[in-house]
């Protein structure tokens, strides 16, 4: 962008920017499908950036989980542009949307500074691992994992909210009808746990995992990885115990590390769950 090239404008984000906005992470190398897209403008709030000829050159969007909590993703300005400062404004419009809400993201080293400046402190990290699964040793645990029914689902989005913290039921419903998933029992019968998986990106993603333990976690991994040998799976986790080198003893390399990103304060979730999978770094 010259000096005399007038700044990108804003608008909110429509159904009809999705073939625009698949090609803006073609560009920039992102794994996203069309579909991935829809998924996570259906279950959010988003917004564009706009060149002089109305093409799209940026995006954002966020995710409100309830009425105090919403994480923000797919912050993307084009490459091709000077675009200087539109990262800030698309940042500062969700901020608009998003009010008094905590806001969390997982962040690339290129977004570090600006996201620090606009008051995000890191809090964590994240782990890619992806691959094609090549080995499958065997888990003790795996007795206990059975594919989830029609009515686990009310069990389902309540251990989300335990181990996240905050209400998904929206992002957790658009999952239902894209994703397989299996849950795990406890000793008297309970849902204690479940894992998901959906095509994404260069093949398919297993997240959310929600289970109270790294055993339990590594065993509602296992139906996937059977199912996918051979094939490309991703898993974006938090762990960087057991679970992670079970990732990676399965052929799943651990290939990046992010810096989830919080603006303001929250109470911890409870640890009777825990998320070992997300649904994406986008998501949380």
């Amino acid at each position: 962008m010259t000096q005399d090239t007038p700044p990108p404008t804003l608008r909110p984000m429509t159904e009809q920017d999705l073939p625009a906005l698949h090609a803006l992470t073609v560009e920039v190398g992102w794994a996203h499908r069309p579909e991935d897209w829809r998924f996570v403008y259906e279950v959010g709030d988003g917004v564009v950036a706009c060149d002089g000829a109305g093409r799209v050159i940026g995006s954002a969007l966020w995710w409100a989980f309830g009425t105090d909590f919403g994480t923000v993703g797919m912050i993307i300005v084009s490459p091709r542009l000077q675009a200087k400062g539109t990262g800030r404004r698309l940042m500062r419009w969700l901020f608009d949307q998003a009010g008094a809400r905590v806001l969390q993201l997982n962040a690339t080293p290129a977004g570090l500074r600006l996201y620090r400046s606009e008051g995000f402190r890191e809090i964590g990290r994240i782990h890619q691992h992806q691959g094609p699964v090549q080995s499958l040793p065997v888990v003790a645990a795996l007795r206990r994992v059975r594919p989830i029914a029609a009515g686990d689902w009310p069990r389902i989005r309540a251990l989300d909210l335990e181990a996240y913290g905050a209400e998904r039921s929206a992002a957790l419903d658009g999952l239902a009808a894209r994703s397989l998933g299996y849950g795990y029992q406890a000793a008297n019968g309970e849902l204690a746990g479940f894992s998901l998986c959906r095509p994404f990106g260069r093949g398919h993603v297993v997240g959310p995992i929600v289970a109270p333990d790294e055993a339990a976690a590594i065993a509602l991994l296992q139906p996937h990885l059977e199912e996918h040998t051979g094939r490309f799976l991703r898993v974006d986790t938090p762990d960087d115990g057991a679970f992670a080198d079970r990732l990676a003893a399965a052929g799943l390399a651990r290939v990046d590390t992010v810096a989830t990103m919080r603006r303001g304060d929250r109470p911890a979730p409870s640890a009777a769950a825990r998320t070992f999978g997300l649904i994406s770094q986008a998501l949380g």
